[in-house]
């Protein structure tokens, strides 16, 4: 047969598992991007709300408050995002996920800020050592607690959860928080805590991907 003639030389055969593999890539596009959208949605919303929220006279307190909402809104914001199109054991996974996303958020900024108010009214710890150590054992504390608590509540089958350098990322927002509350003349200088945002958005969208 002539090839120059022959009508079926440009014809590829049909590949069935590449085709496959495509519809699963574009199945999962949603998953992974969407988790990012809504996360970054949350912490959009939580940074135009903070502002309105009601004021005590603790700094620390308010602190805390405005940074917990960030959190929460991103993780919720994260799961609603990656849930679109998941099963429904998917969006458990994911809840559960930001569960213990936002556990290891708030239970360690809890305890650090706990040991700046101590510092702060103890006279004899108002000085920077002390507050830098009683911020490490309240992060490294608060951490090991979430993730106990994670793996205390797990359902029979699933493997025990390892805290992370993933996870570890989370929890830069209390070394940040230390600065801002102790250390407040170096966001002079460094201006720290503008990645705020950023590290809830992470957390969030770790919770929306979770599959």
């Amino acid at each position: 047969m002539n090839v120059e003639n022959n009508p079926f030389k440009n014809f590829k055969p049909y590949n069935h598992f590449k085709s496959q593999k495509i519809v699963e890539q574009k199945k999962a596009a949603p998953r992974q991007f969407g988790p990012l959208i809504g996360s970054a949605v949350g912490v959009a919303g939580a940074l135009c709300v903070a502002p309105k929220l009601p004021k005590t006279k603790n700094k620390i307190v308010n602190e805390v408050s405005e940074l917990l909402l960030m959190a929460g809104s991103a993780n919720v914001g994260g799961v609603l995002g990656g849930s679109i199109g998941a099963s429904k054991e998917q969006k458990q996974k994911k809840w559960k996920e930001a569960g213990f996303q936002i556990m290891n958020i708030s239970i360690p900024m809890l305890m650090v800020s706990s040991a700046l108010e101590i510092c702060n009214s103890v006279n004899f710890l108002k000085n920077n050592p002390s507050k830098i150590i009683g911020s490490i054992i309240g992060m490294t504390s608060g951490a090991a607690i979430a993730t106990a608590i994670t793996n205390a509540t797990r359902e029979e089958g699933v493997p025990y959860r390892k805290y992370t350098i993933k996870d570890s990322i989370a929890n830069f927002d209390d070394i940040i928080m230390t600065i801002k509350i102790g250390f407040e003349k170096i966001l002079d200088y460094v201006p720290v805590d503008k990645i705020l945002p950023f590290i809830y958005i992470y957390s969030g969208t770790r919770a929306g991907q979770k599959e």
